[in-house]
């Protein structure tokens, strides 16, 4: 018979287009930059792993695309009244309130992403590639992103 494959080969066409596949940041890395810093620390991180993987050229207008949805969303609901119906409604500081918004919108931000390069944790996952350290891009993206969300928090309160 013919000479047989192993589970590597049989997997690699379905799962990736690399013929070995390349170490991605950590996942945990990921979520907590997303959850610290917000959606630009998403996109800053997600953008490394895109870097990793040879696409930042082709998902670089998503990643900035998620990122000005999520700070233009505070924006839109704020002129509907819905993000003060909502600091009334926890009782607490309207900068403390919109800083909640700004971290669930980074955790949002980070599942799109994590969706978009999700074959590419899976197939990680399959084929037993480690996980890199993503200590230097998540600190860039929490620092970023907080900065980022401070300013923009601050802005909002002085604008609206």
């Amino acid at each position: 018979m013919g000479a047989s494959l192993s589970n590597e080969d049989l997997l690699r066409p379905t799962l990736s287009d690399y013929e070995r596949t390349p170490g991605l940041y950590h996942s945990t890395g990921f979520f907590l930059s997303s959850f610290f810093g917000g959606p630009l620390g998403a996109v800053i991180y997600g953008g490394a792993n895109s870097h990793r993987l040879g696409r930042l050229s082709k998902d670089l207008a998503l990643l900035v695309g998620l990122a000005a949805v999520a700070f233009m969303l505070p924006t839109v609901l704020q002129e509907a009244g819905i993000l003060r119906k909502l600091s009334d409604a926890f009782d607490g500081s309207t900068a403390r309130n919109y800083g909640l918004v700004m971290r669930a919108l980074g955790l949002s931000t980070c599942g799109a992403i994590y969706l978009m390069h999700r074959r590419f944790f899976r197939s990680a996952r399959v084929s037993g590639a480690k996980q890199v350290s993503g200590w230097i891009p998540g600190v860039i993206a929490i620092a970023a992103g907080f900065a980022a969300n401070a300013a923009f928090v601050t802005w909002l309160l002085k604008h609206h």
